[in-house]
């Protein structure tokens, strides 16, 4: 993949000289922010699964999963020697079934990479956000979720679990982050037309949801903010989508 699949206009929100680590990567959402932050300023540490083939100006990609430990201990190794100050937790797997469906080995899977993921990829650099404030400078941490962080339905069950689990765990960052200058963000975006839960980008029932880009554009927002304002959450959905909190 190269820079040209899928170009964006200009951002108006400067990350210029930030460093930047993204999970998630190589697709949908994650392949969206990569592209807005180098083209708003920033060196983006990219970690997917599978990167081969990816290739982007101001962008290095490293082989990430983040239900592992070493894998993880290597993607921050790395980022750490980029001089990384923010972290954009974006991988995920979605999984819609009856409770009575569900398999232990389908937990495991939404589970350990949607909440597992977001902790040991965290927990891996925030050693390196507390050494930044030592020095006097602040860091940032946003976690992409969902609407569903605050919200359930028929099977959704284990899906909307691990989003709830990663709602709590941002809100206890900000608290515990608050003391060495990390400012925490959740953006929970609503229908995104992407890959997600095996689908396809583009299909036609899609047409009128949101974009990957609008997603990218919501954390850009997050992560510009001056250094006196903290953007907590956002709640985005696009406007064929019932009402929801």
């Amino acid at each position: 993949m190269t820079s040209s699949a899928t170009s964006l206009t200009a951002s108006p929100f400067d990350v210029s000289g930030r460093v930047v680590a993204v999970t998630g990567a190589s697709k949908g959402i994650g392949w969206a922010l990569v592209q807005a932050l180098a083209a708003a300023g920033a060196t983006v540490i990219g970690g997917a699964r599978d990167v081969s083939g990816l290739t982007l100006p101001g962008a290095t990609f490293l082989p990430l999963d983040v239900t592992d430990e070493t894998s993880v201990g290597a993607f921050a190794e790395a980022a750490k020697q980029a001089g990384v100050d923010s972290l954009v937790n974006n991988a995920g797997v979605g999984s819609f079934l009856p409770v009575q469906d569900i398999t232990p080995a389908e937990y495991h899977r939404v589970m350990d990479t949607n909440v597992l993921g977001t902790l040991l990829v965290t927990r891996a650099l925030i050693g390196q956000f507390q050494a930044r404030h030592a020095r006097g400078h602040t860091s940032s941490l946003v976690n992409i979720t969902s609407d569903v962080s605050g919200r359930t339905f028929a099977g959704g069950a284990l899906y909307t679990a691990s989003k709830y689990a990663q709602r709590a765990i941002t809100q206890a960052l900000a608290h515990e982050g608050h003391s060495y200058g990390l400012r925490v963000t959740e953006i929970r975006p609503g229908m995104v037309d992407t890959y997600f839960a095996d689908s396809q980008q583009g299909e036609a029932h899609k047409a009128a949801w949101l974009r990957p880009e609008d997603v990218a554009q919501a954390t850009l927002y997050a992560l510009s903010a001056p250094a006196h304002a903290r953007i907590d959450e956002i709640l985005l959905h696009p406007t064929v989508q019932d009402v929801a909190f």
